[in-house]
Order: structure tokens, then C-alpha cells, then sequence
């Protein structure tokens, strides 16, 4: 039993309330005065692919299910090749990321640039719903930043990046329970908040150096997302989209209409493209 309950039980019979409650708050502050959280402090893991795919592991996450949902290492690689190549030195960084899932390439992006400065800021966007059969995958996503000491430079909005959509892009999963996760009699009990990106507009228009979009990947929810995403970017601004490849042929197909407007095709690798806007 804690020192302030067994207080509270055994003085509040014989001691005025206030006597009671001022006993208590002075312990409290000697307890806080007192604590010490660097002995508590486990936050000195270096990020690596591997680390954060056996970590996730050891919570229960599958390891197919985080690595087939995640952007793979080598590309989250070629990204970080192509970034480097491109955006600017020696200050701090803003990047948007859409799409958590379990948190993977959001802690390689938000590793990045806290690399390149220690007060770069990774804003991610993601409704925390029930994805490829993981619930609340957020849980995982912030203990996975927590483990590499990268909570500090990552701020989550939980939402859609524009509206209300089908998750899991329709597919049925079966979840850790076994049972079997239907997105659209799901649907109706699916909540988050809505238009994220535009309210970020409000906040952040032209901001960010680059953005990740890993989100719903049917063509017109896209197209939708990176007509925002466009306003938030600075001029030269770099956009990442994944599954640029012949197994999302949609995906695909936008990022070659984009590039054929107005921005820049600058580099892919089959599996992620990265175009940049105009300065």
C-alpha cells in the first residue's frame, strides 16, 4: 500500500482533512523531489531495421506481417540516399509521413533526420485502426520511438489524412485472436478524426521538406492527398510514394501522371518513387 493511502485510512479519522492532504502532498514532492528518471531511462538503442523488426516481434506483432507491411529496408535506404542528395544542410528538418502500420519506416525517416539535427520533426498522420489484423497498432508505433529514443522528435496526429475510407484498402485479415477482421461490417465502428492534411495547412503550408505517403493506396483517395500534400511541401519539396510497382498498378499509374505535370521525376527502385515540386 502506498504511504499516502495508508495515511489517508488511518489519520482521516482523527486528523482534519487539511492536515491529512497538506501530510501527503509533502511527501509527494520529497517522492518526486527525489526520483531520479535517467536510472530509468532505457532509451539508448540505435535504430536499425533489424532491431525494430525483432522488437516488434518480441510485442506479439508477427514478423511477416511487419515486414510485408512495412517499406523494406533496402528502399527505406534508397530513400535516405536520395534525401541526402537533395535537402538542405545543416538545419532542422520537417518531414510528413502518412501511414504508420507499426511504426517501421516512420522511426527510419524520423532517425534520419534527427541525425542530420537534433531538432528536426517527423509529423505523422494515421486513423489507428485495426491494420492487417494488429490492434491499436499505434501502441506499437510510439513504443517503438520510445525504444530508440526517437519520441522526441516525432509528433502523431491520429486521423485520416483527408476522409473517412475503407481500412485496410478492403482486404480481410485475420487478427492475433484468430478471428477474422471484416474493414466494411467494421466500418461503421471504425472512428478517428478526418481531413488531417488540410487542417495542417492551417498550421504548417509550405513547411515540410518532404512527405512519405504509405497510406490508402486506392488512386483517387491519392490523388486527393497529394493535392494537399503539394500546399504543404516548400518549393523544391520532396514527395515519396510507395508501392510505385506492378503490383499496385494504381499507385503506379498516379505517381507516372504526376510526373508528367508538375513535378519532377527524380528517382524509383520498384518499389518506392520520388518526385520532387517545383521550386
Amino acid at each position: 500500500m502506498a504511504v499516502s493511502s495508508w495515511i489517508a485510512r488511518t489519520a482521516k479519522s482523527v486528523l482534519p482533512h487539511g492536515v491529512v492532504m497538506a501530510t501527503i502532498r509533502t511527501l509527494k514532492r520529497r517522492r518526486l523531489k527525489a526520483f531520479n528518471p535517467a536510472v530509468w531511462s532505457t532509451n539508448q538503442i540505435p535504430y536499425s531495421y533489424d532491431a525494430a523488426i525483432n522488437f516488434l516481434s518480441a510485442r506479439g506483432v508477427p514478423r511477416n506481417s511487419a515486414i510485408g507491411g512495412s517499406i523494406p529496408d533496402t528502399s527505406l535506404d534508397f530513400c535516405s540516399e536520395v534525401l541526402d542528395r537533395l535537402l538542405p544542410k545543416g538545419t532542422p528538418l520537417m518531414g510528413l509521413h502518412v501511414g504508420n502500420f507499426v511504426g517501421i519506416s516512420l522511426c527510419h525517416f524520423t532517425n534520419y533526420v534527427r541525425n542530420k539535427n537534433d531538432k528536426s520533426v517527423i509529423m505523422s498522420i494515421d486513423p489507428n485502426l485495426t491494420c492487417m489484423g494488429i490492434h491499436d497498432p499505434q501502441g506499437h508505433v510510439i513504443s517503438l520511438l520510445n525504444y530508440f529514443g526517437l519520441q522526441r522528435n516525432a509528433l502523431i496526429f491520429v486521423g485520416y489524412s483527408t476522409k473517412k475510407s475503407i481500412s485496410n484498402d478492403g482486404s480481410t485479415f485475420i487478427d492475433e485472436k484468430g478471428l477474422e477482421y471484416d474493414p466494411f461490417s467494421s466500418y461503421q465502428n471504425e472512428q478517428s478524426c478526418e481531413h488531417v492534411l488540410e487542417n495542417l495547412c492551417v498550421l504548417s503550408e509550405s513547411r515540410f521538406d518532404f512527405a512519405i505517403m504509405d497510406g490508402n493506396h486506392e488512386r483517387s483517395y491519392l490523388q486527393g492527398e497529394t493535392l494537399i500534400v503539394k500546399r504543404l511541401l516548400k518549393p523544391g519539396g520532396i514527395l515519396i510514394l510507395d508501392d510505385v510497382s506492378d503490383v499496385w498498378t494504381e499507385i503506379k499509374a498516379e505517381f507516372d501522371e504526376l510526373r508528367a505535370k508538375d513535378w519532377s521525376a527524380v528517382a524509383a527502385n520498384g518499389r518506392v518513387g520520388v518526385l520532387q515540386r517545383a521550386s
